[in-house]
């Protein structure tokens, strides 16, 4: 069995080797698709559409490692070695990976092996990333030197914008962009930074500043930043647009795109987040969030306190959340494991899977035409009402009330807390997880 230390190693050269060979990757789609399932047996009910490329801003928590196992982008580590677009020696990283698989390391030892980390992540592509390692979280960010608020090419076709702003006395930022994807990172200073990157066939960056308006203000408490085209203007069509916003934590934040995908990481104060049809990926969020998508997939982990999320047509796919939890789609799966607080779930049409931890107020599942998976600590106290074509309990609860094959209601043992679950048509079934 490999023991929690040596892990975590393997893990973080991991994430590190894909958050560099990401950069690299830029804009560049994938080719491959993934299937999106709620539970194994569910996996080939739909097919999701190619995910978003990873954005050029991240921050790896080096705290919770664990959970990172998880993502989908560390089980394709082999396949970026084919991709001619990653330009670094990969065997060098390899090499690491191994040789701290073969040590094991005590919790005392984890910050040193950390800064050896970021030693070696400095070594690669030294003039182009900053790798900054603080408070055991593992920043990586592309390096442009260029002037401040005006574009600069800084390579064949690549063009960036920054513009770096006090935030001390900013209470909310407002950020908006008319089209592309939006990047944005809390960070533990009050010092901001907007960098926009418009990659294309385009001769001199003053075609992107003929063509773009770009309005800030942070003179006051309430900031905002916007990017929008010229009337009649083409640009849309010619360039792919990524935006950036490092911002204090702490900050109120309005964020919008009308078209591209939105991350967001390390926000704990109040979020609003929308787009008109990309996907949404958020982590180590806090507070009170908002996320709205027309079409896109949501995906989270370690999000907590107040989250309203919808999507008018995608998956929801959380992990680790806690508090009051309002999630809707109007026809994917939704898929919410390691939680705690109250739930509210519902789709039109996908199935729904929910391991639950602990539950404060209730849990609410309702699809119209799909299946209800639903993992309960043994020794809770609620109040069963549910319903669907085929219902089934495990015998595990302590339970008192009346089965029938398509429903049940009751209590599961001294009874308190409601959990309503409603299947149009489908299955449900309620298991134990300890």
């Amino acid at each position: 069995m490999i023991k929690r230390n040596i892990s975590w190693e393997i893990v973080l050269a991991g994430i590190a080797f894909i958050g560099i060979a990401i950069y690299l990757l830029a804009n560049i789609p994938s080719d491959s698709s993934s299937t999106y399932a709620v539970s194994d047996s569910e996996k080939n009910l739909r097919t999701a559409p190619t995910p978003p490329s990873m954005p050029s801003a991240i921050v790896i928590d080096l705290q919770n490692l664990k959970s990172l196992k998880n993502l989908d982008q560390l089980r394709n580590i082999k396949d970026l070695e084919k991709l001619k677009e990653v330009e670094f020696e990969i065997k060098n990283l390899d090499k690491f990976i191994q040789q701290h698989a073969q040590n094991e390391i005590n919790e005392e030892s984890l910050e040193v092996e950390l800064q050896q980390l970021e030693q070696e992540l400095q070594k690669v592509n030294q003039n182009e990333f900053n790798v900054k390692l603080q408070d055991q979280k593992l920043y990586i960010n592309q390096k442009y030197d260029v002037d401040e608020s005006q574009w600069t090419e800084v390579s064949s076709g690549v063009f960036v914008y920054q513009d770096s702003f006090s935030a001390e006395d900013l209470q909310s930022v407002d950020f908006s962009i008319e089209f592309g994807n939006l990047n944005i990172v809390g960070n533990g200073s009050s010092n901001s930074k907007v960098t926009l990157r418009a990659t294309g066939d385009i001769e001199n960056p003053a075609v992107i500043t003929k063509q773009l308006n770009i309005l800030k203000n942070s003179a006051n408490s309430e900031g905002k930043f916007e990017v929008t085209t010229v009337k009649g203007s083409s640009i849309s069509e010619m360039i792919n647009l990524e935006a950036t916003l490092s911002v204090p934590q702490n900050i109120a934040l309005l964020a919008k795109t009308s078209g591209g995908h939105i991350t967001a990481s390390q926000l704990k104060k109040s979020q609003k987040l929308n787009t008109s049809g990309g996907h949404i990926t958020l982590s180590d969020i806090d507070g009170t969030t908002n996320a709205k998508t027309g079409g896109g997939h949501i995906t989270a982990n370690r999000v907590f306190g107040d989250i309203t999320m919808s999507t008018g047509g995608g998956h929801i796919k959380m992990d680790q959340t806690g508090g009051n939890l309002n999630v809707k789609t109007g026809g994917g799966h939704i898929d919410i494991q390691d939680a705690e607080g109250s739930i509210t779930a519902k789709t039109s049409g996908g199935n729904i899977s929910s391991s639950i931890k602990s539950v404060q107020d209730q849990l609410r599942f309702s699809t119209s035409a799909g299946n209800i998976s639903l993992s309960l600590p043994k020794d809770i106290d609620a109040d069963l009402d549910i319903s669907g074509t085929s219902v089934n309990l495990e015998d595990g609860f302590n339970f008192n009330g009346t089965k029938n094959r398509g429903s049940i209601t009751g209590t599961l043992n001294s009874g308190g807390l409601p959990i309503v679950i409603n299947c149009g048509y489908g299955n449900v079934n309620i298991s134990t997880n300890n």
